[in-house]
Parts: C-alpha cells; structure tokens; sequence
C-alpha cells in the first residue's frame, strides 16, 4: 500500500532492487516475490531491527550499513532524516527516499497516528517521536531519554493525564482491568522482567496484542501474545476512562 496503493503492476515496486528502472516489472506476482526477497536481504543486513530494514527497503541497504557504521547500529527518525539530506546532497538531489517511510508503512499495520482518535493520538503522536531511540533506565524526558513507566508518564501527560513514576505505582494508580476489556490506550503491565518489585515493566497497549513501550531493544511496538511478553504479561490497567 505505501510503495504503490496497489495501483500498478510493480507493486512492491521493487524493479529497482534488480538493477532494473522503475515499473519495469509488469507482474504483481514478480513484484512481490522480488520485494519479499529484497526486504528479506535488508532485515538480515539489519540483525532483526524491523525498523531499521524498513527504512533500509526505501533507502536502500546502504542506510544498514551506514547506521552501523559508528552511529549506534539501531534506526531511528532522526538518523533516516540525517541519511536523507546527506544522500540528496551527494548525488544532487532536492531529496532522497522517504524518511519518515517506516511511520507510513507502520500506519497500515494500526501502528501510526492515523489509527488513533482523542487522547491516544495525542500521546501516541508525541510517543512516535522517539522510535527507535534506545532504552535508558532513568530516562523520563526527551532529553533523558526514556525507560519504561518514563515513557509512559511523558507521553501521557501531553493528554493532561497525569501517571506516577514507576511502573508499580502506574499499575496501582490505574482501574485494573481484565484482558478481555483491554483497549487501545490501555496500560499493559508485566512481571519478572527483572529483579524487584512485582510490577517491573508497563507499556502502551494498542488492541489486537500490540504494545508500544520502551524496551532493551529500544523505544518500539511489541507483540504480547507470544515469547518473552507473553510469559512476563501480569495485567491491564486503565487511565483514560471508560
């Protein structure tokens, strides 16, 4: 949908990735079977950073190795933005690819704004903001960076919602709510991801076993229906009414 709507044959658009000009190829089916193969290449280059082999699909995988040369090996916006005026600038172009690709591609996977209404497309507009950027413990403010309940307190605040600090003190700040009432915009809460208290990480839940929080891995979605979070998920808790 973000390469071409579906519109013309080429798909995926994805002649380029066989050394081919654009919309050389003629077959939906060919299309996609070189772009699953071309996404597969960059999610590989990337070592399992979907957004960085997101971005690496419009830009091409020198924006993989560019990220991992020196400048932190993870994707974020800012560094697509950074790749992109250099890029334009070295081949003499007024642009280069689509920095802001990985949001646009992510919004047809009810992951960007546009799925959201109310409160929760204020937190999540201010929350996408720091995709990618790495998890610091502490970290409460942009400046800081962003651990967990951080994240979480900031970004809610933007809707005057106002959370404690910690995760623990979130989950008991929150109306406790079962899995099967969980919305969008609810806090998703788990237990045992390190030793402490009971409640020792929270994220933002977005419907359909998606969460968005701050993790090891990095300011990201995550899914909560299999592996790690599945074993760790301890509650829901909610603080947008309802």
């Amino acid at each position: 949908m973000q390469e071409s709507g579906g519109r013309v044959p080429d798909v995926m658009q994805s002649s380029e990735s066989l050394g081919l000009p654009p919309n050389s190829i003629t077959d939906p089916e060919t299309s996609i079977d070189a772009g699953c193969k071309h996404f597969k290449a960059v999610l590989a280059s990337a070592k399992g950073d979907i957004n960085l082999a997101l971005q690496s699909y419009n830009f091409g995988g020198g924006f993989t190795l560019w990220v991992q040369d020196g400048r932190g090996g993870k994707y974020t916006l800012a560094l697509a933005k950074e790749f992109s005026v250099y890029m334009a600038a070295k081949m003499g172009w007024k642009s280069y690819g689509d920095p802001e690709y990985v949001n646009h591609v992510r919004r047809y996977l009810g992951g960007g704004t546009n799925s959201f209404s109310g409160n929760l497309k204020i937190i999540m507009q201010e929350a996408l903001k720091y995709q990618g950027n790495p998890y610091v413990w502490g970290g409460s403010t942009p400046s800081t960076g962003f651990d967990c309940s951080g994240l979480t307190q900031w970004t809610y605040k933007q809707a005057n919602i106002m959370l404690p600090r910690t995760a623990e003190v979130q989950y008991h700040a929150s109306k406790i709510i079962t899995q099967s009432e969980a919305v969008a915009g609810d806090l998703v809460f788990f237990s045992g991801t390190y030793a402490g208290k009971t409640i020792t990480h929270v994220g933002i839940y977005l419907g359909n076993g998606k969460m968005y929080n701050s993790n090891d891995s990095g300011v990201e979605y995550s899914t909560i229906t299999s592996g790690y979070w599945k074993e760790h998920l301890y509650g829901f808790g909610r603080v947008l009414g309802g």
